[in-house]
Formats: C-alpha cells, sequence, structure tokens
C-alpha cells in the first residue's frame, strides 16, 4: 500500500481532487473471495438446479475478456446491458437438461500428454496399422479431449449412470459389421501384412471421416472418434483384422 499513498501524495492538488471525486465507494460489498458464491446465487434463476457453478463459469468467461476489452479502447467503450441478458439467455438454453456443454471440443493437452500416450493401446493400434505423423497426434488429442469431457460430464452428475454405456454400445454396433466386412475381404490367413495394414486404415479413415453419432443433444466429432479410440484402447474394438492377437498382454 505504501507505494500508492507515496504515488497518490506526489499528485498535485488538484489532481487529488480530480482523483478522488471519480472515485465510488461502496460499502458491505463482498471480498473478492465470495464472488464466486454471491454469483453462483445470483444466477439461481438463470441455471438449472446444481448448474450454479458451470453457469459462472460461462459467463466470467465471456465477461473478463469484454470488460477487460472495453476498458483498453479510449476512451472507454460501454458495455450494453441487453448484451449481458442475451448472454445469459444463452447460458440458460445450454445448461437445459437437454443438452451438452462441450468444454473440451478445442483443449490443446500439453507434449507431456502427448508422449505419456504412447504405451496406450489405442495407440498401438494405430500404429499395427501403419498410422504415424499428425493423424496420430489428432488421435491423441481426439482422445484426451473425449475422455477429459466424458470425466468431467460424469464427474459433475450431468450425464445419467447408463447414458455413456449405451453411447459406446451404439459406437460398438456400428464398427461390427464393418469389421467383419474387412475380415471377410482378407480371409486368407496368409494374406500379405501390406493389405492387412490398408484394410484397417480404411476401416479407420470411417471412423475420422464419417462417424458421427450423437450424445444427447451432442454431435461431435472429438467425442465419436475420441470414444472410439477409448474402446479401442480397451480392445473391445479395432482396426486391423488380428488385433486382439497383435496387442494381447500390452498395456
Amino acid at each position: 500500500m505504501e507505494p500508492a499513498f507515496a504515488a497518490f501524495l506526489a499528485l498535485s492538488e488538484p489532481m487529488r481532487s480530480a482523483l478522488l471525486s471519480a472515485v465510488e465507494v461502496l460499502d458491505n460489498q463482498p471480498l473478492i473471495t465470495d464472488l464466486d458464491g454471491e454469483l453462483e446465487h445470483a444466477l439461481r434463476l438463470v441455471a438449472p438446479p446444481g448448474k450454479a457453478a458451470s453457469a459462472r463459469e460461462m459467463l466470467e468467461g465471456w465477461w473478463w475478456p469484454l470488460v477487460c476489452g472495453a476498458l483498453m479502447t479510449s476512451p472507454p467503450t460501454p458495455i450494453a446491458i441487453g448484451l449481458v441478458e442475451a448472454k445469459l439467455d444463452d447460458i440458460r438454453e445450454m445448461l437445459r437438461r437437454g443438452s451438452l456443454v462441450a468444454d473440451f471440443e478445442h483443449a490443446e493437452p500439453d507434449e507431456l500428454e502427448y508422449a505419456g500416450y504412447d504405451g496406450f493401446r489405442f495407440v498401438q493400434q494405430l500404429q499395427v496399422i501403419g498410422l504415424g505423423g499428425s493423424r496420430m497426434r489428432f488421435a491423441k488429442r481426439d482422445f484426451y479431449r473425449a475422455f477429459a469431457q466424458r470425466s468431467k460430464w460424469t464427474r459433475e452428475h450431468v450425464v445419467l449412470d447408463d447414458e455413456v454405456e449405451k453411447f459406446e454400445q451404439r459406437l460398438v454396433e456400428e464398427w461390427q459389421p464393418r469389421f467383419e466386412a474387412m475380415c471377410d475381404g482378407h480371409a486368407d490367413s496368409a494374406e500379405d501384412e501390406a493389405a492387412l495394414k490398408q484394410g484397417g486404415q480404411i476401416l479407420y479413415q470411417w471412423v475420422e471421416n464419417e462417424a458421427r453419432f450423437p450424445f444427447r443433444s451432442l454431435t461431435a466429432r472429438f467425442l465419436n472418434v475420441g470414444s472410439y479410440h477409448i474402446l479401442a484402447n480397451d480392445l473391445r474394438i479395432g482396426w486391423h483384422r488380428d488385433y486382439v492377437t497383435i496387442c494381447v498382454g500390452e498395456p
């Protein structure tokens, strides 16, 4: 506080008066440590039961960049109350029971997390069919996003107990006939390994480019592709004809 007092006392008398005349003192206001609770209480009519914290996070994430931008313009730009009301309407709509918020759709794992996936079965499955480079990195990213998103929904009780199970069952059942068709096309046990890799890559390309199934109200690429990698990590699905034999016993 001392540097602030010193700076104030160094001002001329007219400048001190001008500064103090622009100050508005609001007594009995909450401390910054209490703001989360105060905001969540104020948002209780906007958010469905149990989702006030999510509403606050969404409002704060929108508000802080907006207010910082307004304060940095010269002269400062006013923020219309209509903008705030419209944002609250958006948040209410996003948080209603039938809607799911994709918090991790654009999340990016750090380099340690990318490297940490190298020993996972879903990575091994992709290596077996000859996948690498940027597509391997995309696969790791989708696995990270889907795992983090599903964990958050489960932790916050946003999804019902059997919703993830039913979604995964849908993914498996969509994969099964395509995998069996690929196996039928490569039924010769002595078939060239290059042909088996190509068959696995074609199957995986379907996941990358076409497999888009809804999870309740949300149809998102990262959730579909990442969930397929979660299933591949558990060997519930695979890309190579002989994926179970090749990957069994691996971590």
